[in-house]
């Protein structure tokens, strides 16, 4: 039981990174409007936080994988799992947070979305394989050594 909470809270918390990515992106008229700066202003600091962001998040993923997922035969379930829950995140802000009349959208940012989702379980599989620790079997180890 233990080892399904921790999986399902480690996709959760991929499904969170990338949900919170794509948002910073797709709302950038809202925080232009709010903060009162103009588009290219909030492009660069969106850009600078994602880089921030994907970084802290990477170190936080391969810590979290090494201590709770690797060891187990189901270490890859995250490739699959955390898509339910970006699913689930972008329903719940779509209802809290509509889209109005009038709000200009991030200029193609379907194809953001769909290209990052496409793209994120590969990333995923990164952290999972460089999480990893390398095995040596006694057999790959030649005599006279070790």
């Amino acid at each position: 039981m233990k080892f399904f909470i921790k999986l399902n809270m480690i996709s959760a918390l991929y499904a969170l990174a990338l949900f919170l990515a794509i948002e910073l992106i797709i709302n950038v008229y809202r925080i232009s409007d709010i903060t009162g700066w103009d588009w290219d202003h909030v492009y660069f600091i969106i850009a600078i936080i994602n880089v921030i962001g994907l970084l802290l998040s990477t170190l936080i993923f391969i810590t979290l994988t090494r201590k709770w997922m690797i060891g187990s035969k189901h270490s890859y379930w995250p490739l699959i799992l955390w898509l339910p829950y970006f699913i689930l995140l972008f329903a719940i802000i779509r209802g809290l947070l509509p889209i109005q009349f009038g709000d200009t959208l991030f200029p193609r940012y379907s194809l953001l979305i769909i290209g990052s989702s496409l793209l994120f379980p590969v990333y995923i599989l990164f952290i999972n394989v460089y999480a990893s620790p390398l095995r040596i079997d006694d057999d790959d180890v030649p005599e006279g050594r070790f």
